[in-house]
């Protein structure tokens, strides 16, 4: 009986032993995970881990040295015992030479999610943004699929998979998708709709010469910037935001901190009235000593649930501000003990 009791006893204090600050809020691990070298920027994450632990990152970044001009890439980490180890990086996409998406692309989702098109299977999808305009209004999201995780993808012919008409405002973008079954999608992503700033829909997309887009809702209490994943009893996001104290300097249209929301699984996200969310956790300046702490993305599992119970890892962009801005855009990464 004395066993099980002190059994139990460290149970509890390793259920409590997740480290808090003086307002209850997680507080992170904070690693510096890559860069794409002198001249590059890299943000807009979407990190999946699979079965052997390896993580598979895809994000927007430069092709060319100082020159903004938004592609694809693809980081692969290894595990090893000393942490992971980030291969070169590798271009998967980039912009057309006409057409919705011949300025920039970037913000890509992948997801393993089984679709048809003409007469071929693909085990992988792609949704990203793309714009025609330098500018960067009229953002459009658009699907690309591949037989394998590291590509090739090609784009979808019937691009952009959620358009938006309207050529002065921002548009449509920033998506991530949940699988929520063999042929259905959830796109999450930030809209200047009506249902803006924050929207979602349910598309039917195992078969791309028959997608079903479901209709644009509106998701209430969320930033624009804001990346979702599923558990099996509740829903996280993380959102870009500004504070109270955010400094006007440029760059002044990213914000300074990065917070973890939480929601019971069964909550209703549509609800205007009551807000479902409450926040667990932020990364901000006092943590990576950057004024700026943007774009952030959860590590998830292949079809964007949480890969551990245990633990919350999110990659974000932090930046310092000035003109040196764009340049300092590398990846990083906080991780959060949940135990």
């Amino acid at each position: 009986m004395r066993r099980i009791i002190l059994s139990a006893l460290a149970a509890l204090v390793i259920v409590s032993c997740a480290p808090k600050s003086s307002d209850g809020l997680l507080v992170p691990e904070i690693r510096y995970e890559l860069s794409g070298g002198a001249g590059h920027y890299d943000y807009a994450p979407s990190f999946i881990i699979d079965q052997y632990d390896i993580i598979y990152g895809f994000l927007c970044e430069n092709r060319d040295p100082f020159k903004i001009v938004d592609y694809i890439y693809l980081y692969k980490g290894i595990p090893t015992k000393d942490g992971y180890v980030w291969q070169p990086a590798t271009q998967i996409i980039e912009p057309s030479a006409e057409g919705w998406d011949n300025c920039h692309i970037c913000d890509p989702d992948v997801r393993e999610f089984k679709t048809t098109w003409k007469g071929e299977t693909y085990d992988w999808i792609m949704t990203y943004l793309g714009v025609d305009q330098w500018d960067c209004k009229h953002n459009q999201i658009g699907l690309a699929v591949s037989k394998c995780i590291e590509g090739p993808y090609i784009k979808f012919d019937g691009n952009p998979l959620v358009p938006y008409e309207g050529r002065d405002k921002w548009g449509t973008g920033q998506s991530t998708t949940v699988v929520k079954n063999d042929s259905t999608i959830v796109l999450y992503y930030h809209s200047t709709t009506e249902n803006g700033p924050y929207a979602r829909r349910e598309i039917i997309l195992n078969d791309l010469d028959n997608i079903r887009l479901g209709e644009e809702e509106a998701v209430p209490f969320l930033s624009a910037n804001s990346y979702p994943m599923y558990s099996e009893d509740k829903i996280y996001t993380v959102s870009e935001e500004r504070t109270e104290n955010y400094e006007r300097i440029v760059p002044t249209w990213v914000g300074d901190i990065s917070r973890v929301y939480e929601a019971l699984i069964d909550a209703d996200l549509l609800d205007k009235e009551n807000n479902p969310w409450t926040k667990i956790a932020e990364i901000g300046p006092d943590l990576t000593g950057f004024p700026r702490a943007h774009n952030p993305g959860f590590l998830t599992d292949t079809k964007g649930y949480m890969p551990d119970k245990d633990k919350i890892v999110v990659y974000y962009t932090p930046a310092v501000t000035g003109e040196d801005w764009l340049w300092s855009y590398d990846l990083w990464s906080a991780t959060f003990d949940l135990k």
